[in-house]
């Protein structure tokens, strides 16, 4: 894990445990991103073939498809709900944002986030309080 976790005197401070399990949740939205997406596209993927042919009374592929998607979905808004309530003190929050979520969901530090293309306007105490606060407000509600 890269970056400094909040000490325990921090109002913000979670168990080790906790937040390595936020920080890999964060990490996986582009992943359940990438599989909602192609959950859509299963149905152009099936094959109709004579021989292969299978009935089946029970299982509904469609079905099982919506309901997968549903899960990611509500995982992905937590994500990005927690990355809203993070920011949402500050004057722009809407400048801000892509750059939480660039840290936050693509392990990106604050070097990387204020130098070449990226130029986040925060410095980097200000960055890692809200880094830490996201992390704080998505075990809460994982």
């Amino acid at each position: 894990m890269r970056g400094r976790k909040p000490s325990p005197k921090s109002k913000y401070y979670l168990p080790p445990r906790q937040y390595a399990f936020a920080v890999s949740y964060a990490l996986m939205r582009d992943e359940w991103a990438a599989e909602i997406k192609s959950l859509r596209n299963q149905s152009k993927a099936i094959r109709y073939d004579k021989a292969r042919v299978q009935i089946s009374s029970g299982y509904n592929a469609t079905e099982a498809a919506a309901v997968e998607i549903l899960e990611l979905q509500s995982k992905i808004e937590k994500i990005d709900s927690s990355i809203r309530e993070a920011v949402d003190e500050l004057d722009h929050p809407e400048r801000i944002m892509p750059y939480i979520q660039l840290a936050v969901c693509n392990g990106f530090t604050y070097t990387q986030l204020t130098t070449g293309r990226h130029r986040m306007p925060l410095n980097s105490n200000k960055f890692g309080l809200i880094k830490h606060k996201f992390y704080y407000i998505l075990t809460t509600k994982i």
